[in-house]
């Protein structure tokens, strides 16, 4: 079940069980309008937050800010028809492509997530993007939107209330979730993290699981720093990625989570996708589905299903 959260005066998150496609996004009501961080992953899921945002005021949402093109984070932007939406200039590059792509997408979300329900989702490329950081204004109150770079996707943002401390983070920080550098980017995504760390904010908000802590981002930085230099141990030593992936089996976090690390570090090392018999590895579709897989398996399949069943 989904949950609307009031973290400060007037500055909801959307928070949602900590899965694979079940996003979180953000609300800040000003004097005049409304600004979202984040679309979801489909209709049913932006009905929800649309009408938790209703309940708190009829203004108008005139900004919707993606913070990577990543489908759950993108995908319902058509149903925010008053909002200008704003990414990166690489995040609407990218979302272009994909939407070009549209088709093969749908298909491969079908075949790897059969249980996930895409209705109403689609790719809609945004109307503004940005290099940098800019700031809006509501009032008094500064909506500060920074670009990090490469790391968990193409170009991640984050958006920060410099006066509430809050920080939405997307899928840089993952409450509940192991860290995601996608993009084969880790000492990029480690950046990141510090990044976040150096705001000392009060509330951290993720892309996917429960708001946290500073606490908690140091300490998923700390993990994937320990991650990263194992993997160079390992890539110094002369062993092929396959044989980083046996090293690394066993150990107290799921392989299923080490893998998007050591493939990204891999990939950070010779610039290159490491070859590889391991299945899970060899496409972006294959690598997410054994994380959602995992996932569902360490929160419980029964009590997991509940909620997602109750957040259609």
């Amino acid at each position: 079940m989904y949950e609307f959260r009031e973290l400060a005066k007037d500055v909801y998150a959307f928070l949602q069980p900590p899965l694979v496609w079940y996003s979180n996004a953000g609300v800040i009501v000003g004097d005049k309008d409304v600004i979202v961080v984040d679309s979801l992953a489909n209709a049913a899921m932006t009905k929800n937050l649309l009408s938790e945002i209703r309940r708190v005021t009829d203004k108008p949402i005139r900004f919707l800010i993606n913070t990577h093109s990543h489908a759950d984070h993108v995908y319902t932007n058509h149903l925010f028809p008053e909002a200008t939406v704003i990414t990166t200039h690489s995040g609407r590059e990218q979302t272009k492509a994909n939407l070009e792509l549209q088709g093969e997408h749908s298909a491969s979300y079908a075949k790897f997530f059969p249980e996930f329900d895409f209705s109403g989702g689609r790719y809609t490329v945004q109307d503004m993007c940005f290099r940098g950081t800019f700031s809006l204004y509501q009032g008094a109150r500064e909506v500060r939107v920074i670009e990090l770079g490469a790391g968990h996707s193409e170009s991640d943002v984050v958006v920060y209330l410099p006066s509430e401390k809050i920080a939405f983070c997307g899928d840089v920080f993952l409450k509940g979730m192991p860290p995601l550098p996608l993009e084969g980017h880790v000492s990029q995504t480690i950046a990141h993290y510090k990044l976040l760390e150096s705001f000392e904010a009060e509330v951290y908000v993720p892309g996917h699981g429960e708001a946290g802590t500073l606490a908690h981002v140091r300490v998923q930085r700390e993990q994937l720093e320990r991650q990263f230099e194992r993997a160079r141990e390992c890539f110094q030593k002369g062993m092929s990625y396959d044989e980083a992936l046996r090293a690394f089996a066993g150990d107290v976090i799921p392989l299923e989570f080490q893998r998007v690390v050591i493939l990204a570090s891999y990939c950070e090392f010779t610039g290159r996708h490491p070859e590889t018999k391991d299945p899970a590895s060899q496409s972006h579709m294959s690598l997410i589905q054994s994380v959602a897989d995992e996932l569902r398996v360490l929160l419980g399949t029964k009590e997991v299903d509940k909620k997602v069943a109750m957040s259609r």
